[in-house]
């Protein structure tokens, strides 16, 4: 009886301490959306280009209702011409939280005279940068770097891209697709840096790029699995998050989640995006629209 009376005890002390972590205040959290690829063009299949404005208007009334410390943007704002991007950006100046933009494939896919200017319209004259906010090191990463979309042609970067598309599909890849990029090796030697700084300062890493890594469905990253090797070097890295996919996915491979979210430019819904809540042991993902709810636990 007294033993029966003791595991009950402990049952129901477990089921308050889990009910307490259920209910614990997040210790911050950052806002995302991807895929807006807004153009005045007719629709075409799923993509519901004139409509991703109002989408994207009201993602951000449902963002602007938490108290984000940021917001990012996966890529893809526009989905042509340079002029797309002026009615998204000057939607998302009624952001309360800053927003990060990613390059994305159809960002670069406009006039190659106007390439040159998008890092500067969109806040990201490198295409890639980190910044820490609490014991998380975050991000962003341009997979654009090594891309025939990135690059005019003619230009040496371009022709660098044919050379590494030719090499892929000599090898048979599936990602060996025109509209996919990679990290150059500048790009990749910085990571490097960033990471190892981190794990040194015992910090927790989440990356963003528009390309996924995994899974390896055609979409990924042309170098992705150079990428993975590397992020699997420290266990501090906890999550890579992408858009490009736009029904998304989901994979967890060595402690890493490599989530990728729903693209807004096909969604049904009003509104679609995500709410990322920072726990000292996970990410808790509030979705909205069609993007499910997860939690994304850290590896001890």
């Amino acid at each position: 009886m007294k033993f029966s009376i003791l595991v009950a005890i402990m049952i129901s002390m477990y089921a308050s301490v889990g009910m307490a972590q259920e209910k614990a205040a997040p210790l911050f959290q950052f806002g995302v959306f991807t895929d807006v690829q807004y153009a005045d063009v007719d629709q075409l299949g799923e993509r519901n280009y004139r409509e991703a404005p109002k989408k994207l208007e009201k993602t951000l009334k449902i963002l602007n209702q938490h108290d984000l410390v940021f917001t990012v943007n996966l890529g893809d704002l526009i989905d042509r011409d340079f002029s797309s991007f002026e009615l998204p950006l000057t939607l998302l100046e009624k952001s309360r939280a800053k927003v990060y933009h990613v390059f994305g494939n159809h960002d670069f896919t406009i006039e190659d005279g106007k390439k040159a200017q998008v890092p500067a319209v969109l806040g990201n004259p490198k295409g890639y940068h980190a910044f820490d906010h609490g014991f998380v090191k975050f991000i962003v990463l341009n997979g654009l770097d090594n891309s025939l979309d990135g690059h005019a042609k003619g230009s040496r970067g371009y022709t660098l891209a044919q050379e590494t598309l030719k090499k892929l599909e000599n090898t048979g890849a599936d990602n060996a697709k025109p509209w996919n990029g990679g990290i150059g090796e500048q790009q990749f030697d910085w990571l490097a840096a960033q990471l190892k700084q981190a794990e040194e300062a015992g910090m927790r890493t989440v990356i963003f790029c528009h390309y996924p890594l995994l899974p390896e469905n055609g979409l990924q990253l042309w170098n992705n699995r150079e990428l993975l090797e590397l992020i699997h070097q420290y266990p501090g890295v906890v999550a890579w998050f992408s858009g490009h996919h736009h029904s998304g996915n989901y994979v967890e491979q060595q402690g890493v989640h490599h989530l990728t979210f729903l693209g807004m430019v096909e969604s049904k819904e009003e509104a679609l995006g995500a709410v990322v809540q920072v726990f000292e042991d996970a990410l808790v993902i509030k979705g909205f629209g069609e993007q499910e709810d997860m939690r994304l636990s850290f590896m001890p």
